[in-house]
Parts: structure tokens; C-alpha cells; sequence
């Protein structure tokens, strides 16, 4: 379990940057920020039973940002339970200085 209150800013619950063949498993992340971000150079992630919510969610993102090249694939998540979150699981990337979001 990793907790914070929810109004805290800055407040991650698991960061994952340029790492490979991880699996992260029934876990309860209840953050102020995302309760997983993932960014460039991650690959092959399976994300399986997480129970995520306040904060907000999940976010493999900051990709492409001040016009960088980012990589992440092979991600996946299921058995997700998101709830009281600002977003549910999104991408976030940037074109030149514009932040761009898929969710």
C-alpha cells in the first residue's frame, strides 16, 4: 500500500523510467498525483490488480517533451480499479511546446 493525501502535490505513488520486463501487482495507490507514471525508455510492463484513486491515475507521459524523442511500448494494464481520480489511464505527449493528451 503507498498512501498520501490526496491534495498533496508532487506525490507519485510508483514512477517508472527506463526500466524493462516489470510486472507491478496487487497494489492500492492512493496518491495527490499519478499512482503509476510511466516515461521514456520503458518497455515490456505488465500492470495487473492495482487499485488507484485519489489523484490522477494512471499516466505514461511527459513524452516528447522540450522536443526529445521518447519510447515506451509494450504496456500493459488490467484489472485496474480507478476511482475519485482526474483522469482514468492516458498518454501524455507534447508536439514542439504544446501539450498534448490522449486519454
Amino acid at each position: 500500500m503507498c498512501t498520501s493525501s490526496g491534495d498533496s502535490p508532487n506525490t507519485n505513488g510508483v514512477h517508472i523510467t527506463r526500466t524493462e520486463n516489470m510486472q507491478l501487482s496487487d497494489s492500492v495507490i492512493q496518491t495527490g498525483d499519478y499512482c503509476i507514471s510511466i516515461e521514456s525508455g520503458s518497455q515490456n510492463l505488465k500492470i495487473t490488480n492495482i487499485t488507484c484513486g485519489p489523484g490522477h491515475g494512471i499516466s505514461i507521459g511527459n513524452l516528447g517533451d522540450d522536443n526529445s524523442e521518447a519510447h515506451v511500448s509494450d504496456v500493459i494494464v488490467d484489472g485496474a480499479k480507478i476511482s475519485g481520480t482526474s483522469n482514468g489511464v492516458r498518454i501524455k505527449t507534447y508536439q514542439g511546446d504544446q501539450e498534448m493528451q490522449a486519454i
